[in-house]
């Protein structure tokens, strides 16, 4: 019961087989179990969960209504970064002046679960300032290796079994590169999808809410929840809705084809081999299931994507905490002194020339996905890195997250050693749906890899 999906646990309350309660216990019988070693967490209401949890379960059958379909996640647990405004649990943006702080409102997202009916199991641990030094997390496949970050916690959650679903935040990388460290379904909507209201920013260009959950049927459902079209913000890239011929596509049933892009990009070098052989058999896998199937690169004009990401990362990240160098600076670690540092060192022209770069890449990719469904590309440089000092680069996700398109980690199975490895699928931005509905196509082949 512990490793039930979000989807599951729904249809197993709905029938009668399952309670909220005895999910919730479930729940926190492996947090009790297993939290020591993982360090998953920040804060948990254990007792303030259950509450709700009872109540569904003594409510009489003839008050209750049916739930939308795909619009409800009543009696569900759900873990929330600790970056995201709750006024009922300590918010600490992963550092220690922070700890103990309670803010005024929830955030958007928080909110909305809420109205979903979700229970709202505690906060999760995320790197200092969503970006900086590591904080104790340890990933659930070997202890002795990071999780990824800087949703350390939120991945390590969904992952272990302690929540079927847990939302963290992208910059760079740090939903997808969690998700593919830890083996499960990391989710990156389009840009502005998910209201970031209440959201620790760090650079208000590339930010991004995420989602981690262990089915891609929860990863649709959660979306769904969360989902408030695009905000005025996003729609510099593009249509707040998929356009009519997206929306055909996602409803036409009648052809399962799909056409993909497989890019390597100019840092394929950087790929580890046991990485690189299992990216090429999920490859084959696709082309032998008669998904077609073409190789390309990446426009020359990306070529200096990873860049551009850093300047607008350290530039947004000085201007929103550039401040605790003056009044905080011994509670910040060497990492965030030097991201600050860097980012006083970037002039408004230069932050405003890699805004223009960025427009060129937008433009290139969105003319190669109106090509492709999707496209095919490397999420890590292997699995997770030994150690717990770093959390691995977010090198193979920073054009993506820029672009604002959506990006999905698929799991592709693990080393011999037992670690996760993950292969990244990206959409057309705000074609989100017809995309979740491709990458399902794609997992019925790949699920048979991921389980090797």
């Amino acid at each position: 019961m512990g490793y039930l999906t979000a989807t599951a646990a729904l249809a197993q309350m709905a029938s009668g087989q399952l309670t909220a309660t005895q999910l919730l216990q479930t729940c926190l019988k492996r947090i009790e179990q297993r939290e020591p070693a993982i360090k998953a967490w920040t804060f948990l209401q254990t007792e303030a969960a259950l509450q709700p949890a009872l109540h569904q379960d003594t409510r009489s059958p003839h008050t209750l209504q049916p739930p939308p379909a795909m619009a409800q996640l009543q009696g569900i647990p759900v873990a929330v970064k600790d970056i995201f405004a709750t006024v009922d649990m300590p918010t600490a943006w992963g550092m220690a002046i922070y700890a103990g702080r309670y803010l005024p409102t929830d955030a958007a997202i928080v909110a909305r679960l809420k109205a979903a009916g979700a229970t709202i199991l505690g906060k999760t641990v995320t790197t200092e300032l969503a970006t900086a030094a590591s904080g104790p997390t340890r990933n659930p496949h070997n202890l002795a290796h990071t999780p990824g970050g800087s949703s350390s916690g939120s991945a390590a959650a969904v992952a272990d079994g302690m929540v079927p679903v847990a939302i963290g935040s992208q910059t760079m990388g740090s939903v997808l590169r969690p998700a593919a460290y830890c083996g499960i379904f990391g989710f990156k909507p389009s840009f502005g999808r998910i209201s970031r209201q209440g959201m620790m920013p760090v650079c208000d260009d590339l930010d991004q809410v995420g989602l981690f959950a262990r089915s891609l049927e929860d990863i649709e459902h959660v979306f769904d929840v969360l989902d408030e079209g695009a905000d005025e913000h996003s729609r510099r890239g593009g249509n707040a809705e998929p356009d009519a011929e997206e929306t055909r596509k996602t409803n036409d049933t009648s052809s399962p084809s799909r056409r993909l892009a497989w890019i390597k990009t100019p840092h394929w070098d950087q790929v580890e081999g046991i990485a690189q052989e299992r990216l090429q058999e999920a490859v084959r896998a696709l082309e032998q299931a008669n998904i077609l199937l073409e190789t390309i690169a990446l426009p020359p004009v990306c070529d200096d994507y990873w860049d551009t990401v850093q300047t607008l990362c350290a530039y947004g990240l000085n201007a929103n905490h550039g401040w605790l160098l003056e009044t905080h600076a011994p509670s910040c670690s060497a990492q965030l002194k030097d991201w600050l540092q860097r980012g006083r060192r970037i002039s408004r022209a230069v932050y405003e020339q890699a805004l223009q770069r960025g427009i060129h890449y937008r433009q290139a990719i969105a003319a190669i996905l109106e090509r492709y469904d999707a496209i095919l590309t490397p999420v890590t440089s292997g699995p997770a890195p030994y150690g717990l000092e770093t959390t691995g680069s977010p090198i193979f996700c920073g054009l993506w997250t820029l672009c604002g398109v959506p990006a999905l980690n698929l799991p592709i199975g693990k080393t011999p050693t037992g670690l996760p490895l993950g292969i990244q699928f990206v959409g057309k931005l705000h074609g989100d749906r017809h995309f979740l509905q491709t990458a399902k196509r794609c997992w019925q082949v790949l699920q048979v890899l991921a389980e090797t």
